[in-house]
C-alpha cells in the first residue's frame, strides 16, 4: 500500500484536549470512534487493525498513525491492547504540512512516547505547556523540527511525578502510598502538596481527573458505557454511574444524549 498523509494545518499549536494511556481489547474485539471535532495521535505496543473511512492499515508495536476529524475509525484488536493517546484540536488556518496517517518511529518511539507521557501529565496543570509538546511531536513526525520553547511553571518535583503518574496510569488501580513512595515523599506532604496546588486531595483529583476524563469519552466517542468506565479506572458500573451522576446530574448514558457531539446514527 502505497504511504497515504493528511494534509494538516500546523502553524498554530494544537489544544491538547486529552491524552494518557488507554487498554482495548479485554472484552471486545473491535470498537468504532467518530471524533467530529478532534484530530487522533495514537502510540501503539500491538498488532491490530486500523481502519478510517473503510481503509484499512495494519499496525505494529512501536507505530504511530494520525486520524483527522469527522473520520469513522475501527479498530480490530488481537487480544489486550494498550496505547497512549492524544486528542487535540487544530485552528483550520495556515499552510498545510503532509502528515503521514502511519509511520514506524524504530528507535525513535522511546523518545516519542516519554514525550506524549509529559504532555499528558502536564495537561491538568500547564494546559500550554502539554499543547506546545504536543506541538513538537507534530513537527516531529512530519520532519520539521520545532524549536522554540514553551514558558515553564515549575510545580513540585514530587507533585510533578505524581501527576504524570497519575495522568499515564488513570485506567489502571492507583494507590497514593505507592505513588507517593515512588515520588520520595510521604503519603500525608503529598496530600498537603495536591491541595495546596489543586484544592484537593490526591484521591479527590484522581476522581476529578477520571471524571473528566469519563465525559470527554461520553461526549466524542461513540465508546459503550461499560468499555468507558473500565477505561478511566472505574470498571465497577455502579459505582462509574454514581460517579457520573455525583458530578452531572446525569447518568452516563443522559449525559451523553445531552452533551454528545457524535451523531446519533453513530451510537
Amino acid at each position: 500500500m502505497e504511504p497515504a498523509f493528511w494534509q494538516m494545518p500546523l502553524k498554530n499549536p494544537p489544544q491538547l484536549v486529552q491524552a494518557g494511556r488507554a487498554v482495548h481489547g479485554r472484552r471486545v474485539k473491535e470498537e468504532v470512534f467518530h471524533l467530529p471535532e478532534l484530530w487522533c495521535l495514537h502510540l501503539y505496543n500491538y498488532h491490530g487493525q486500523l481502519l478510517i473511512d473503510g481503509r484499512e492499515f495494519e499496525l505494529k508495536p512501536g507505530w504511530v498513525s494520525v486520524t483527522p476529524p469527522n473520520a469513522k475509525i475501527v479498530y480490530r484488536f488481537k487480544g489486550e491492547s494498550w496505547h497512549a493517546f492524544a486528542h487535540f484540536r487544530l485552528p483550520n488556518r495556515g499552510d498545510l504540512v503532509p502528515m503521514p496517517v502511519l509511520q514506524d518511529l524504530g528507535e525513535g518511539y522511546g523518545k516519542l512516547a516519554k514525550s506524549l507521557d509529559e504532555a499528558a501529565g502536564w495537561l491538568p496543570s500547564m494546559p500550554c505547556r502539554s499543547s506546545v509538546r504536543l506541538w513538537e511531536i507534530l513537527w516531529q513526525l512530519v520532519n520539521q523540527p520545532f524549536l522554540e520553547k514553551a514558558p515553564r511553571r515549575q510545580l513540585h518535583p514530587a507533585l510533578s511525578q505524581a501527576v504524570r503518574e497519575i495522568e499515564v496510569h488513570l485506567a489502571e488501580s492507583l494507590s497514593i502510598p505507592a505513588i507517593a513512595r515512588r515520588a520520595d515523599i510521604s503519603h500525608n506532604h503529598l496530600t498537603r502538596l495536591f491541595k495546596a496546588e489543586f484544592g484537593v486531595t490526591a484521591e479527590g483529583y484522581i476522581r476529578q481527573r477520571r471524571t473528566e476524563r469519563a465525559l470527554h469519552l461520553l461526549v466524542h466517542t461513540t465508546m459503550a458505557v461499560k468499555s468507558i468506565a473500565a477505561e478511566v479506572g472505574l470498571p465497577d458500573l455502579h459505582f462509574f454511574n454514581k460517579t457520573i451522576r455525583a458530578a452531572t446530574g446525569h447518568s452516563p448514558r443522559g449525559y451523553r444524549t445531552n452533551y454528545t457531539t457524535v451523531p446519533s446514527s453513530a451510537l
